[in-house]
């Protein structure tokens, strides 16, 4: 019978191991049980069933808020080099009829953009593009309600990166709302406030819809996950500018 013989290293016991009678007395039958092999898997699996997920929520919350981000920076800068060029900015200067003329103006001042036209003008049929007449409808913050495609449908077109911008210009008003998909049409869950953002140009500023200086500032209405609105997520830009967990709380919200 074998005797199991224990090793030490500088007086500190590292393993007992049973001697392999085969081979030399420097070679020795070293190994785990499987019980001791169970143990550690379950205690790499419990750890990993507790930290994975947050992992990944922190991973997608980041993602939407670097896009979200982006967007707002590029769509502001587009603005600045207008007015650098001396081209008008004032929205009312260009609404003749629904022609789309503001939206062509703007879109210039991007890099590579892809013109998805306009509803009284046409749609473009691609894929890339939001047609309001398309049974594939932006939703509420809440998914339970239809956003109008009237306030998407004055021009859009689209990034290279997949990211949307409409525009929605009235008639006669001095202010024009840029709405963004943030990660494309054809990415869910296409919700205000969640990858669909609102904001509201007028007096020379791009402002985040939800502004005490826009028209939807109101957060419990207009920013609330636990009601069902058709406006609701409009005034979501605006948190999602000045708090830096809102991305995080929101895909929690949604899991």
């Amino acid at each position: 019978m074998l005797n199991k013989v224990t090793y030490y290293k500088k007086g500190v016991m590292l393993t007992n191991c049973t001697p392999n009678i085969d081979s030399s007395p420097n070679k020795r039958q070293c190994g785990f049980t499987l019980a001791e092999v169970l143990i550690t898997l379950g205690i790499i699996g419990v750890v990993a069933a507790i930290t994975i997920p947050t992992l990944m929520t922190n991973y997608k919350a980041h993602k939407l808020r670097t896009r979200y981000l982006k967007a707002y920076s590029i769509a502001q800068q587009a603005f600045r080099l207008m007015e650098g060029d001396d081209v008008s900015t004032d929205p009312s200067t260009y609404r003749v009829a629904g022609d789309g003329k503001f939206y062509k103006t703007y879109m210039k001042y991007f890099q590579a953009p892809f013109d998805c036209g306009y509803y009284s003008g046409g749609i473009n049929v691609s894929n890339l593009c939001y047609n309001p007449t398309n049974s594939k409808k932006y939703k509420s913050l809440d998914g339970k309600s239809e956003v109008r495609g009237s306030y998407l449908d004055d021009g859009s077109f689209t990034l290279q990166d997949g990211t949307l911008f409409m525009l929605e210009n009235q008639a006669g008003v001095s202010r024009l709302w840029v709405s963004v998909d943030i990660n494309g049409y054809n990415n869910p869950p296409n919700r205000w406030g969640y990858d669909l953002f609102t904001f509201d140009f007028q007096e020379g500023v791009l402002r985040t819809m939800g502004d005490s200086k826009t028209a939807y500032s109101d957060m419990d209405a207009y920013c609330n996950p636990k009601i069902s609105s058709e406006m609701n997520g409009i005034a979501c830009a605006q948190k999602a500018k000045s708090d830096s967990e809102y991305f995080k709380k929101l895909v929690k919200e949604f899991k």
